[in-house]
């Protein structure tokens, strides 16, 4: 077994790489025909000017030209501006349509965008490259505070009024910008930080204050200069000099966008900051991000980058790899890569025709004709035959009725659900740094496709990596079917996961938990061939696994050593909590200091694990 495990990972390192690398070459081998310069359309680095406009003609040039580009920056500061008055909507920069064979070259500079916008938006393009500049915003969409007192029904917080201006009228406190003014989103984090390390502050995760940031919707009152006191109740007391994000918004705007493009690499780019995301795809096929890090800005003594994921790609296919990114200070997870589940809300009577809704996501932003797909029951979340849609019948907001190659089968009806069979990606992660200043989790994979994590390092505030599939609240689909998790560093993951006793942020170093939930030990399992191997697991907890209906888990051959860094309190206990798991093995894992780990099996036969004792 041991040889069969250790093949299967030598193979998964070099066939993901060596299929990058068959399209990576298409863009950088490819003669390139001319090389424009952002000065010769009036963008002057360090001038101070909106260079917006100079962007948006030299991409107007280059989509006539029709011949392979580089268009090139010089290194030094260069300025983009949303429209005054215009923070209600997304502004984009430079949106590439249906071009080819181009490389845009930052050539080291500063890119500092002013209000709500994006930078880069890309349809139907192929082969396209972006590289080598940094991006941050003058007033980013995040006030950062510090508290300096705590009182009975009060706290006080030192807030630099040149870095992160507000005014207060009437009680109420706005935070404002030369294009925006907004308060304190009351449905957003407050993410709290150590001020010595940096790292999101041990057991606190969302609205560590108060509850649904309640202090924070009543008055507010400046006590002294750059100091406010916000009247209310406070349910936590957090340390003096703790560091709080205040956050104005989460998704407002993407830094970088792809959708429907193909081959797009994105290289050697730091995302200082973003109103929403760092880099987001929707149906496009082959990215590659080497070197893309969300790092936070320390001459402004941040404590975040961006406001949201760091990397979230919905409904692509080919390879997504992540070639030496750091990922540290963003709001949410550092990458999500997902389908999409819509549901069913009516057949017709010959079954070939059906509503669709997408419950979070537009359903006709996923599926197109000619795709293939999966229908989904919606209890067990289990996979039907494949079908097509023939074509588009009518779509409206978020429904969408398709025409289907094929009745659907009557196991099917409305409330079950559809998944797009034609899109979805194989993943490789390597060389990859996955911070403890990021709030939430590391990693979140629910694809169908081959994946391959290795040679990472994850120090996480949630669970390292997790693995859903979910029908009850994001609708985010992708049962795995074959994933290899192999030669990582996890070390002291999960400081402010699960350890109030609810789900938090994850349960687990690693957490398999998909919305189905096995009845007994007779339930179809959702998940197949997660494969947990010679990976090196600093911690100072517990638990090491939480898995839900997974057919053929292992956990072979990992160093597990034990630490005393931060105190042990998560609601899981055990090292291992299985629930409706099948074929699992547990084998040749070296423990340091650990203790005898232990098991919980929920609504599983014993004989369905195979446990090998501990080194």
């Amino acid at each position: 077994m041991r040889i069969l495990i250790r093949t299967s990972m030598k193979i998964s390192r070099y066939i993901l790489p060596i299929l990058a690398t068959a399209w990576i070459g298409s863009v950088s081998s490819r003669p390139f025909g001319d090389t424009l310069r952002m000065r010769d359309f009036g963008a002057l680095p360090d001038s101070g000017e909106d260079a917006s406009e100079a962007l948006r003609k030299a991409v107007a040039t280059i989509g006539k030209r029709e011949i392979p580009t580089v268009l090139c920056f010089e290194s030094g500061r260069y300025d983009f501006h949303a429209p005054e008055g215009q923070d209600d909507r997304v502004n984009i920069v430079a949106r590439l349509r249906g071009i080819r064979d181009l490389i845009i070259d930052g050539g080291g500079a500063e890119f500092i965008a002013h209000g709500r916008l994006m930078l880069f938006l890309a349809e139907e393009c192929e082969r396209l490259t972006i590289r080598n500049f940094s991006l941050d915003w003058e007033r980013p969409y995040i006030t950062q505070a510090s508290i300096v007192a705590l009182g009975d029904g009060h706290v006080d917080l030192a807030i630099d009024r040149k870095r992160y201006p507000y005014h207060i009228e009437k009680g109420r406190i706005r935070f404002t910008d030369e294009t925006w003014e907004r308060e304190i989103d009351p449905e957003s984090y407050s993410t709290a930080y150590d001020p010595q390390s940096g790292a999101v502050l041990y057991g606190t995760r969302d609205c560590p204050l108060s509850d649904r940031n309640a202090v924070f919707r009543g008055e507010a009152r400046e006590i002294a200069p750059d100091t406010v006191r916000f009247f209310g109740t406070v349910d936590r007391p957090l340390p003096i000099g703790t560091e709080l994000a205040l956050y104005h918004g989460r998704y407002l705007s993407n830094a970088m966008t792809v959708v429907n493009c193909r081959n797009v690499r994105f290289e050697k780019i730091d995302l200082r900051h973003s109103p929403g995301m760092g880099v987001y795809g929707l149906r496009s096929e082959n990215i590659l991000l080497k070197a893309v890090c969300t790092v936070v800005n320390r001459s402004e003594k941040r404590r975040f980058s961006c406001a949201a994921d760091a990397f979230h790609f919905t409904n692509c296919r080919g390879l997504i790899e992540l070639d030496g990114c750091n990922c540290n200070g963003q709001g949410d997870d550092a990458l999500n890569i997902h389908g999409i589940y819509a549901r069913i809300v009516a057949v017709s009577k010959d079954r070939k025709q059906i509503e669709l809704f997408g419950v979070r996501f537009p359903a006709e932003r996923v599926f197109k004709a000619d795709d293939e797909i999966w229908p989904i029951v919606r209890t067990t979340g289990s996979r039907g035959a494949r079908n097509r849609i023939e074509r588009i019948v009518r779509k409206s907001s978020k429904r969408l009725v398709v025409a289907l190659r094929e009745p659907l089968d009557k196991t099917f009806r409305e409330d079950d659900f559809i998944e797009n069979a034609s899109w979805y990606a194989n993943v490789s992660i390597h060389d990859c740094y996955f911070g403890r200043a990021n709030r939430a989790r590391g990693i979140l994979l629910t694809t169908p496709g081959k994946v391959v994590v290795h040679n990472n390092r994850f120090m996480t505030a949630g669970t390292a990596i997790l693995i859903e599939g979910d029908t009850d609240y994001w609708f985010e689909s992708g049962a795995v079917c074959d994933m290899d998790i192999h030669d990582n560093l996890f070390e002291n993951c999960g400081t402010s996961a699960s350890n109030n006793g609810g789900s938090g942020w994850g349960e687990a170093l690693i957490s398999i938990t998909p919305s189905f939930r096995p009845a007994d030990e007779s339930s179809p399992v959702y998940h197949r061939n997660i494969r947990i191997c010679n990976n090196r697991i600093l911690t100072y907890d517990r638990p090491l696994l939480h898995a839900r209906s997974v057919e053929g888990l292992q956990f072979v051959a990992n160093c597990v050593e034990q630490t005393c860094d931060f105190p042990a309190t998560a609601a899981q206990r055990q090292s291992f909590c299985l629930e409706g798991c099948r074929n699992v093995r547990i084998a040749e894992n070296r423990f340091i200091g650990y203790g005898k780990p232990d098991f919980e099996l929920i609504h599983m036969n014993p004989n369905n694990i195979c446990h090998e004792k501990a080194k």
